[in-house]
């Protein structure tokens, strides 16, 4: 996984929770865990690329009991990934919440606040 310079306002955990990505103009969605979660946006690693600043819709299961947090996104960077002993190129994309509702907002920022198991 790219971890890039963090410089990121919102700071992200590495966490594997199930989300769940409709990119926009397509027809069917992609099924993927997170590599890390924070209060901006999320990194997961894909069969297929996203260009950039594609808009996407969000499902993420938190793991938390309650239902998944919905929002919309957009891809902000998308690096090429291959596994040095696989043929199978990946791509390791970041993308940024756009539209989350603030019920969902405290839910996330609880989850991401809990030790973690």
């Amino acid at each position: 996984m790219w971890d890039g310079f963090n410089k990121r306002k919102f700071p992200r955990l590495h966490l594997t929770c199930e989300v769940v990505v409709y990119p926009q103009g397509r027809e069917r969605a992609i099924k993927t865990i997170t590599e890390n979660v924070g209060m901006g946006g999320l990194c997961l690693m894909l069969d297929e690329p996203l260009e950039r600043f594609d808009r996407c819709k969000v499902t993420l299961e938190l793991k938390d009991g309650g239902p998944p947090v919905q929002c919309t996104g957009r891809s902000v960077w998308v690096v090429p990934n291959r596994e040095l002993k696989s043929p199978v190129k990946r791509y390791d994309t970041g993308i940024e919440f756009l539209d989350i509702d603030d019920s969902s907002r405290q839910r996330l920022r609880a989850f991401l606040s809990q030790p973690q198991k």
